[in-house]
């Protein structure tokens, strides 16, 4: 009962310290075209699950006449990434409502300080605060809070589903948002096309349930020092170095010490065999003959790498390998139809029963360069709010290293968190 009541005082005072003072829609600053109200999903986009991805961006300093320059620019913004002012009408659709609906704008009162939350290890309910509450049933495609602190500071949280965007779109969103509230100039973007027509499509979207479990998400840093230090470590093993990147360094120590922790975690003898997935951004790497002329949409596409079936040790060369093979499988691909193949066999492979661990990467993404007019984010921050195992890496604010969100049941969590080989080169913070 004690703690019960413990609880429920914490949870009364995170309300006590965090207020929604105000709450409006903004709509597009000109009426869509009848031409463009309907926006018909592409093949990727369909695949996608119409999840949200919060995006927040955190500045030291900011006026409050500015958050009539704010809207206002979204407005405009909005005219041209339309989709994003519709509606999405049912999981099956093969469309977006371009009825200008408009993206709810929420602006809230922190009682408590921008340090509080930027140099913050776990990523608890406290963060969740920052970000709107949106539905997995919600047809919402965009929303947005703007969060003041005490000191002055904010945190401008924006919440894209994607369903209709990958992070790439997500961050050109953003860039023109914040060009045009700096007097700049509109963009027409250009959204990708790619058929579903005559495509055979799996219906698995309506047969997934969302997870019962109980995640816990962490942050870890990993200083480009100890990145290199494992680099010379994974180029050891072998007859052949492999010359991974920081991203294929830390993403196979991730995963080894994910599928350790679990393992520990059912007492098993043996490791259990495990998905390895990668979002990988098809941008630079289809044929010259694949039609993609495009700023805006999916093009990303879930990849899996070819992972043999360990017994009682993971080899982080050999990780590696199966990386760049799953990448090389999917170079080059020619039309539609080839994609459409790659797809459905991610998807079949997603649900083969092993367990799975996804991981993506914005590094060397300009996610610092996003400047509304009060300068440049002192933090940039991905919040993981779905189920499932997974690693998201970015840059560290300064660029001198990588910084790791995981996500992982809570109980394999206890356990991944005090791995020594991972703390051997993870930053105490």
């Amino acid at each position: 009962m004690n703690m019960i009541m413990t609880k429920l005082h914490i949870l009364s005072r995170i309300r006590q310290l965090h207020t929604i003072i105000s709450q409006e829609t903004i709509k597009p600053s000109s009426p869509t075209p009848p031409r463009l109200k309907i926006h018909k999903l592409s093949l990727i986009d369909y695949f996608a699950q119409h999840t949200h991805m919060p995006l927040i961006f955190f500045y030291q300093s900011y006026k409050n006449d500015d958050t009539n320059i704010l809207k206002k620019s979204l407005s405009q913004c909005l005219t041209r990434y339309y989709p994003f002012a519709g509606s999405f009408v049912s999981p099956s659709a093969h469309h977006v409502e371009c009825n200008d609906q408009g993206v709810e704008f929420l602006e809230a009162s922190r009682d408590s300080r921008l340090d509080n939350f930027i140099h913050k290890k776990e990523q608890d309910k406290t963060l969740d605060q920052l970000i709107p509450n949106i539905s997995l049933g919600n047809p919402t495609m965009m929303q947005v809070q703007l969060n003041h602190f005490t000191c002055g500071g904010i945190a401008l949280t924006v919440s894209i589903s994607h369903k209709i965007a990958d992070g790439f779109t997500m961050l050109g969103l953003c860039n023109h948002w914040a060009d045009l509230a700096r007097g700049g100039s509109p963009l027409n973007p250009t959204f990708l096309n790619l058929p579903i027509s005559n495509i055979k499509i799996p219906d698995y979207q309506l047969n997934i349930e969302t997870s019962k479990l109980h995640y816990a998400n962490r942050k870890f840093v990993f200083p480009n020092s100890k990145l290199n230090e494992l680099k010379k470590t994974i180029n050891a093993m072998g007859t052949t170095p492999v010359n991974p990147t920081r991203v294929e360094s830390l993403t196979s120590l991730l995963f080894k010490c994910a599928v350790s922790a679990a393992t520990t975690k059912t007492c098993s003898l043996h490791l259990q065999p495990s998905n390895l997935i990668q979002a990988v951004n098809l941008r630079n790497k289809v044929s010259k003959e694949f039609p993609i002329l495009m700023e805006a949409g999916n093009f990303t596409a879930m990849v899996f790498a070819k992972m043999i079936d360990y017994s009682s040790q993971i080899e982080l060369n050999q990780v590696i390998i199966g990386l760049r093979q799953g990448i090389m499988d999917v170079q080059g691909i020619r039309d539609v139809k080839e994609l459409a193949k790659v797809l459905e066999n991610s998807v079949l492979e997603f649900f083969n029963g092993r367990p799975s661990y996804m991981f993506t990467s914005v590094c060397r993404f300009p996610l610092y360069e996003v400047d509304f007019g009060w300068g440049k984010p002192v933090r940039v921050m991905l919040r993981g709010v779905n189920p499932g195992s997974y690693f998201m890496l970015m840059d560290t604010p300064d660029g001198d290293g990588i910084e790791a969100l995981v996500q992982l049941e809570e109980d394999k969590m206890v356990i991944f968190q005090n791995d020594k080989e991972l703390l051997a080169y993870a930053q105490d913070i």
